[in-house]
């Protein structure tokens, strides 16, 4: 390699890691805060071409169709959200006072095995009857704890979502208004942006701006199918299961199946399990297969339908998937799939045209 290549190499090495850090710092410090702007301005540029299709149908002004849209839009999905918020807190009324109940009853059952296994141990070694004495005994007391931190936890809970309204609400105004003033000026605001531009610039930006919305698009409605799979499969589970307020529940469960982080495994092992101490073998076992099926249905439909609707091999976005949720949590699990398709589309744009001149 002559001094010219390596020179080369260096410089673009160095601006590709300007671009990474660029990125990295975005997701980590400004994402968070810019995020109902951005959703905002995605709804308004989702808008845009219903706004403009109605506007010459009805011969209006596109701003009046465009405003009319975003409160048509938000008026859905308020009720939408109320509809399944309201079948969520049904499920949690149910279920969440009978968990006390349940894991009082666990505790003999468990202090029951424990001495079979003790009684065993006598018989064939001994010597370590005093070592599994003293871990049972830790482990019964460590059960008995946290049974009686429960309802001190469901406090907390309900107290820590109490406390959140605020920037909740907050939050949700904010993208409300952020949709309204752009979708009634987007023309002229996109128009004023890119006037601010250096000419050079401009294409490329436009580029990555249409690329990223779509891709964001794309994956928002992956996920939307995904967890609309999950909450199939749960309802129809919960129904074969005689399941109270099966629907309600297997709603809550396919939002928590969304987010990597927790996943169906949070819900359904444990209950598979508390099921089988309890007696309950045929809830169990139908919970346990249920949670196997979902878990072999995710991991195969997952990467395959993110990955084609980003154009990415299921296994590139799999990984990409796991270290953005690694680095930054659930902004990273989307932000790193939608940069690395937009860093291959850019680059694959701009090899084209290079190879067409």
């Amino acid at each position: 390699m002559n001094v010219e290549k390596k020179k080369d190499f260096l410089i673009h090495a160095a601006y590709y890691a300007v671009i990474i850090i660029f990125v990295l710092l975005f997701m980590r410090y400004l994402f968070p805060p810019l995020s109902p702007f951005l959703f905002g301005i995605l709804v308004a540029w989702g808008l845009q071409r219903p706004a403009r299709a109605l506007a010459r149908k009805t011969h209006l002004p596109k701003r009046i169709p465009a405003l009319l849209l975003t409160v048509v839009f938000y008026c859905i999905l308020f009720v939408a959200v109320l509809v399944a918020g309201l079948q969520i807190i049904s499920a949690l009324e149910h279920f969440v006072p009978q968990i006390p109940v349940f894991a009082r009853r666990i505790v003999p059952y468990v202090a029951r095995s424990l001495e079979a296994i003790e009684l065993q141990l006598q018989e064939y070694d001994p010597s370590t009857v005093d070592i599994v004495d003293r871990v049972s005994r830790e482990l019964l007391s460590s059960l008995e704890k946290m049974i009686s931190n429960i309802s001190v936890y469901a406090v907390r809970l309900v107290s820590s979502i109490i406390t959140g309204l605020p920037t909740v609400i907050l939050t949700v105004i904010v993208a409300v208004v952020s949709t309204c003033f752009a979708a009634l000026d987007f023309d002229h605001i996109f128009g004023y942006v890119k006037s601010q531009m250096p000419a050079r610039f401009r294409l490329t930006v436009s580029t990555t701006f249409t690329t990223g919305v779509d891709s964001i698009r794309k994956i928002l409605a992956s996920y939307i199918a995904i967890m609309c799979l999950s909450f199939a499969e749960l309802s129809i589970g919960f129904l074969l299961l005689d399941v109270p307020y099966a629907v309600g529940l297997a709603l809550l469960v396919a939002v928590i199946d969304i987010m990597p982080i927790l996943g169906t495994g949070l819900v359904l092992i444990p209950w598979a399990i508390i099921a089988a101490i309890l007696g309950y073998y045929r809830m169990a076992i139908g919970v346990a297969a249920l949670y196997i099926v979902m878990l072999v249905v995710r991991n195969i439909v997952e990467p395959k339908l993110v990955g084609q609707q980003m154009g990415l091999h299921p296994l590139v976005t799999l990984i990409s998937m796991f270290v953005g949720l690694q680095m930054f949590g659930l902004f990273g699990l989307f932000g790193f799939p939608i940069a690395l398709s937009l860093y291959i589309k850019l680059t694959h744009g701009s090899k084209s045209k290079t190879a067409s001149v």
